[in-house]
């Protein structure tokens, strides 16, 4: 997120990007980089609008998000977050789990050997990160082995393509969260991520069996 860009339509796509379907989004919004002069005005925000989510039964008319698939998969991601915080995170918000119930989770300062922060929790967990430079916060976002979606917030559009180019991942959401994505996209991803693409062209060439016939033509 830019300090030139349009801070809180960052904040509610970012807040719909990392807790929609309870964070179980393989390209659900988990880390956030903020560009430091605006640090302490997203973070103020986007803590805010987290804690106005409401956790509980889908089937009720009130709740902004459901239960995670299982208390195992709750475990994984409470014990994540749990290692993070012993070694030093802020925990900003959330890590209170019931049941299958986990609410919207914030952590800061996740020192870099973290597991919460290079693997993907899969879970309503996100970690806020202040950069100076956007050299600095591309690097950052070039460190996991896995990457499938990536956005960037900006009004200046030469940064966003600059982005774009040089961010190892298989879509570039621009001005919009990395939880960003419809069926015609080529979807996929870069790195140990890379499987192919899905799509609705790439799905049918996919159940295609290509047949080369190469012909020599007799001389007469």
């Amino acid at each position: 997120v830019m300090e030139n860009s349009d801070v809180d339509a960052a904040v509610e796509d970012c807040v719909s990007g990392a807790f929609w379907a309870a964070g179980q989004n393989c390209i659900g919004t988990q880390r956030i980089l903020v560009q430091r002069p605006i640090y302490e005005r997203f973070k103020a925000a986007f803590v805010t609008q987290t804690l106005e989510l409401r956790t509980g039964d889908p089937m009720e008319a009130d709740t902004d998000m459901g239960p995670m698939i299982t208390e195992k998969a709750v475990d994984r991601a409470a014990s994540m977050v749990e290692r993070a915080i012993a070694a030093g995170a802020a925990l900003l918000c959330g890590h209170k789990p019931s049941g299958t119930l986990y609410p919207p989770t914030i952590l800061e300062n996740v020192p870099a050997t973290c597991d919460v922060l290079n693997e993907e929790v899969f879970a309503p967990v996100v970690i806020l990160q202040p950069f100076d430079e956007l050299d600095e916060a591309i690097q950052l976002a070039n460190n996991p082995e896995y990457s499938l979606h990536a956005g960037i917030f900006t009004n200046d559009l030469a940064d966003a393509l600059d982005a774009a180019k040089r961010i190892d991942a298989g879509g570039i959401m621009i001005n919009q969260s990395s939880d960003y994505r419809f069926d015609a996209m080529p979807f996929g991803g870069f790195k140990y991520g890379s499987m192919g693409r899905e799509g609705v062209r790439f799905a049918y060439e996919d159940m295609t069996q290509p047949k080369v016939i190469c012909i020599t033509r007799l001389q007469r």
